[in-house]
């Protein structure tokens, strides 16, 4: 249904101030940038837009080759500065672990697919000829987040750009000033490489003025947005197409089939992966009875500490707070969050479980933090049905631990996640797709799914009726 402008500023009021609340670092009042204007960066979002359309345009013209020249250049700086910025990221945002921001940049950096992904396609017959290949969609606005904001720029940007669009992004108001450091390092990339200035704009503040500017600009012809299904839902009512990669709840299930200490290995490995803050890691462990008290004691093996109930109620009662999760401690360290409740572990720690009911707010909630609760049913068809109503039909990340196949499959069919891992740490998505293409952008909310430079062109056919068929 179309909206009217007065609509439209008040549905982007709601969306921004959603997705720019604060996890207790910062507010809408931006850290000025600290650099002279330039390098992509304008003082006016209009401005940004204006100089973005006026790119594009320039970068068509220079040909499909030059896409890949780009996109190497891109690689080499992200990855010479992935150790800066993973330590800026922490810095600013206060969230996540210092090397384990090293290799989500490394994995941005090598994996994100390229121009290669957009090959021309032509079939011919004694009727004619058929060509599909794909279009820019133009000027994309893109609004970037907290918890991953240098991936999600070096990965964002070589699938867009390698469609031919260009991009004006929102910076997250929380990381601003590391966003805005692997922009400039892109950017600058971009131009070494062969291709124009402004094929990556942005603001020089990050404010709701400028969101709203961007979701009513006819010269925008995509907004890709990352954030919670309210962010999402709000955003699509803007009139404009939507790429949603929304919340992920991902449950994983351990059966009693399975090789119980690796499970517990490698869900310590996933859940507690840059403190949790990524949405494909696991976020609710379900298990059978049978199996609960294995799996518990290799928990307690594999660098986690299994708290019990009163522990457990003293963790919640400060994580917790009128059935949300508390911001602050969301991609904290796991012995800081303890700590605040009076329990004191190592600091090699770097996950806490507990048993909780189904109904359980950090169960029903994406917690983003290393504390993971387990929820315990009677048989494997009873974790399937509890698995997808918790992942709440997000169509993000499911994971299970099973050496029967037959157990395998029904879970994968019956969850119809984008990503289904089987017998390794949620993880184990973005460390092996190179294989695939890694994405930063996992648009389960509006259906894309897996992002590559395919999702970013709109795919277009030439037919040519009883020509051009040069072999008979």
């Amino acid at each position: 249904m179309a909206v009217d402008e007065s609509q439209v500023e008040q549905i982007v009021r709601e969306v921004v101030n959603n997705l720019f609340a604060s996890v207790g670092t910062s507010t809408l009042k931006t850290v000025p940038v600290t650099s002279s204007i330039g390098d992509g960066i304008f003082e006016s979002i209009g401005d940004a837009i204006e100089a973005a359309k006026d790119a594009q345009k320039k970068f068509v013209e220079l040909g499909r080759n030059i896409r890949f020249k780009i996109v190497e250049e891109i690689r080499k700086v992200s990855l010479a500065n992935k150790e800066r910025l993973a330590k800026m990221g922490v810095e600013e945002t206060r969230m996540g672990r210092y090397e384990d921001k090293i290799l989500k940049n490394e994995i941005a950096a090598l994996y994100s697919p390229g121009p290669e992904y957009l090959e021309l396609t032509t079939y011919s017959n004694e009727k004619g000829i058929v060509t599909i290949e794909g279009a820019p969609f133009g000027v994309i606005g893109a609004i970037t987040p907290m918890t991953n904001p240098v991936p999600t720029i070096i990965n964002n940007t070589i699938c867009m750009i390698s469609a031919g669009n260009s991009i004006v992004y929102l910076p997250h108001p929380s990381a601003h000033n590391v966003t805005l450091d692997i922009f400039r390092l892109v950017h600058n990339a971009i131009v070494a490489a062969g291709g124009p200035p402004n094929l990556i704009t942005a603001a020089k503040e990050s404010k709701i003025e400028n969101a709203a500017t961007v979701f009513k600009s006819p010269d925008i012809s995509l907004i890709v947005v990352t954030g919670g299904p309210g962010v999402v839902r709000l955003a699509m009512k803007s009139g404009k197409r939507v790429m949603g990669a929304g919340p992920g709840n991902p449950p994983v299930i351990v059966d009693d089939t399975a090789n119980i200490e690796k499970a517990a290995a490698d869900i310590v490995a996933g859940a507690s992966f840059d403190n949790n803050i990524l949405c494909n890691l696991e976020k609710i462990c379900i298990t059978t009875r049978n199996v609960i008290d294995k799996l518990l004691a290799a928990f307690s093996r594999n660098n986690a500490v299994v708290l019990n109930d009163e522990q457990a109620s003293k963790v919640v009662s400060i994580v917790v707070k009128e059935g949300e999760i508390v911001k602050s401690y969301m991609g904290k360290n796991c012995d800081i969050i303890l700590k605040d409740a009076g329990i004191t572990v190592d600091p090699s720690v770097k996950l806490a479980v507990f048993v909780a009911p189904e109904d359980h707010p950090m169960v029903q909630h994406e917690q983003l933090m290393p504390v993971l609760p387990v929820v315990v049913v009677d048989s494997f068809e009873e974790a399937v049905n509890a698995a997808v109503r918790v992942e709440h039909n997000f169509k993000h990340t499911a994971i299970i631990h099973s050496n029967d196949i037959g157990r395998i499959t029904r879970f994968a069919q019956t969850i119809n996640t984008t990503f289904t891992v089987v017998n390794g740490p949620s993880n184990a998505l973005a460390a092996e797709t190179y294989k695939g293409g890694t994405t930063w952008t996992i648009a389960g909310a509006t259906g894309e799914g897996v992002t590559t430079p395919r999702s970013f062109v709109r795919e277009r056919r030439l037919v040519v009726n009883g020509g051009m068929n040069f072999v008979k």
